[in-house]
């Protein structure tokens, strides 16, 4: 999984190099990376597909073989060499998916950890400049590489450097300290090291004048309680108006149901499905609202596409399926 989290990474940088806007080059990655898995997804749909026009057939070898297992397993799989199926046809894009999801979720993490430290670096060694130029906007989101959220802070605070590792301090105050742009680099041990640093240093420049503006509370507003368990506040200078977590969860479930709506399933299977995609609409509002704005875009984007891709899908099938039948009329 590192290669492959290294290895989108520097895809992600190459790319860059093309369109010098991380918003743009996210989704147009996005969008290749989709239309490098669509003949696997459009295979798996039609499995999908096939699966469904063969379940009275399956139910009724279930119904007739219900005493003998052996014998069941043994007509189902006649039935499934004589359809063409197989009941695994499509999950392998799905397990592709997800571990591209999780391999994206991990490399922009890292690259955001990285421009976080970046622009904490940069504006602590030089605390007259315009810390908004040190930003990566995006639309409404002014950082993106801190939640589209207005309980975020646009700059990195002192928990989301805290998240960060010490290794990532030494490279990026290396390549700072080699461009000039901070006086030296610096060498942490071990993350001890690295939090004492933060205790030091970051915590008292994050509190000074000239940081504090940046990540100030609206007044009445700074320490919010609900039900003594959940805080947060809100923030003058918030990061986003938590559009692309809202975007995820509704994308997800269009996506689900396009999905879903050709294929027929038995109560065990239908009841984890339910659980499954309850499970992806918690995974996409938690990470999409507690991590950087680049992996919600990335999510956003990803099920966009498969909503297009799936209606595209649909339309085509139909068209096969009436060509199909057309030729059977016709004796072909």
């Amino acid at each position: 999984m590192s290669f492959l989290n290294s290895l989108l990474l520097t895809l992600i940088k190459a790319l860059h190099t093309f369109f010098n806007n991380y918003a743009l080059t996210i989704i147009v990655f996005t969008i290749l990376i989709k239309l490098v898995v669509m003949p696997l997804n459009l295979k798996s749909r039609r499995s999908m597909m096939r699966m469904t026009s063969v379940q009275p057939k399956m139910q009724a070898l279930q119904e007739k073989y219900k005493d003998d297992q052996e014998k069941l397993n043994q007509k189902l799989q006649e039935l499934y060499r004589k359809e063409g199926v197989s009941p695994m046809g499509g999950c392998l894009p799905q397990i592709i998916s997800l571990v591209i999801l999780f391999a994206m979720f991990y490399a922009l993490r890292t690259f955001a950890n990285e421009q976080l430290v970046t622009q904490f670096l940069t504006f602590y060694n030089h605390p007259d400049m315009d810390p908004r130029t040190l930003a990566e906007p995006f639309l409404w989101i002014k950082n993106l590489w801190m939640p589209d959220s207005p309980f975020a802070t646009y700059l990195p605070d002192v928990q989301s450097l805290q998240l960060v590792d010490y290794q990532v301090w030494n490279e990026i105050s290396a390549k700072l300290a080699a461009a000039g742009t901070i006086p030296e680099a610096l060498s942490f041990a071990d993350r001890s090291a690295m939090m004492t640093y933060i205790t030091d240093v970051v915590t008292p420049f994050i509190a000074s004048d000239a940081y504090a503006p940046y990540i100030a509370p609206v007044a009445g507003l700074g320490n919010l309680n609900i039900l003594g368990i959940i805080r947060f506040s809100i923030y003058k200078e918030g990061n986003g108006w938590f559009l692309l977590p809202l975007l995820s969860m509704g994308s997800q479930v269009v996506m689900q149901k396009l999905t879903m709506q050709n294929t027929q399933m038995d109560p065990s299977q239908a009841g984890s499905q339910k659980m499954m995609i309850w499970m992806m609409l918690f995974m996409s509002l938690y990470f999409c609202a507690s991590y950087n704005s680049a992996f919600a875009l990335y999510w956003v984007v990803s099920n966009v596409y498969a909503i297009i891709e799936q209606l595209c899908f649909n339309r085509y099938f139909k068209q096969q399926d009436r060509k199909s039948a057309a030729a059977e009329e016709v004796g072909i």
